[in-house]
């Protein structure tokens, strides 16, 4: 199996076999020593958001879910050490990016089945939401549609505002399957009403270009 600069090999198997698939950082050192810090979890957990280095060998998913499952292991075990203690929100926004990203509805369900046994409801109720926020993000309707000021804008922004609240109390897993609907709903909102308004700015200025 490969060697590290650490020392470290990685274990023979299947469990070596999914390691080989992390992404080795610039000090050469093995996926445990790589996830001795926050920084080090959250640079794992973005770098799966990624196509594999080697496009003719995409990344399989059930390696991607046991990828994730590893880091966020390593995570649990250190999060009351003062650096992790600090950016535990980070950690589990980039949990939530990458669940959202790369595994599918079915296997968020089994990796929330499997972390509730091990560490219990609240700490699955933060990765549910986590998630929440990720679909949001990513749909694009998390914050505010600009100019938020405008009137048009304002029922579309008030339920916005409206699902990051609900987003914050997702308490069962069934829940993230409405976020996901919803924003969909809030995305193609957001493209009908802000293409509304660019076809109005247009024949403003037109308008304005007319009476010259």
């Amino acid at each position: 199996m490969a060697r590290f600069t650490c020392g470290h090999e990685l274990p023979a198997g299947r469990v070596g076999a999914n390691l080989a698939h992390v992404p080795r950082d610039s000090g050469n050192r093995c996926p445990g020593c790589q996830l001795k810090s926050p920084t080090g979890v959250i640079r794992l957990l973005r770098n799966l958001q990624t196509p594999a280095p080697d496009p003719q060998k995409p990344r399989d998913a059930s390696i991607a879910a046991h990828l994730i499952m590893f880091a966020f292991e390593r995570f649990m075990a250190q999060r009351k050490a003062p650096g992790f203690r600090a950016r535990l929100e980070e950690v589990f926004g980039a949990l939530g990016e990458t669940c959202y990203l790369v595994l599918d509805r079915k296997q968020i369900r089994g990796f929330t089945v499997t972390v509730r046994g091990k560490w219990g409801i609240e700490v699955t109720k933060k990765i549910w939401r986590a998630v929440g926020v990720a679909v949001l993000k990513t749909n694009g309707v998390y914050d505010p549609i600009q100019p938020a000021e405008a009137e048009i804008l304002t029922t579309l922004n008030n339920m916005i505002e409206f699902m990051r609240g609900r987003v914050a109390a997702v308490d069962r897993v069934e829940q993230l399957d409405i976020v996901y609907s919803s924003a969909a709903t809030l995305r193609t909102l957001r493209d009908d009403v802000t293409s509304a308004l660019s076809e109005l700015e247009d024949g403003f200025t037109k308008w304005d270009a007319a009476g010259k």
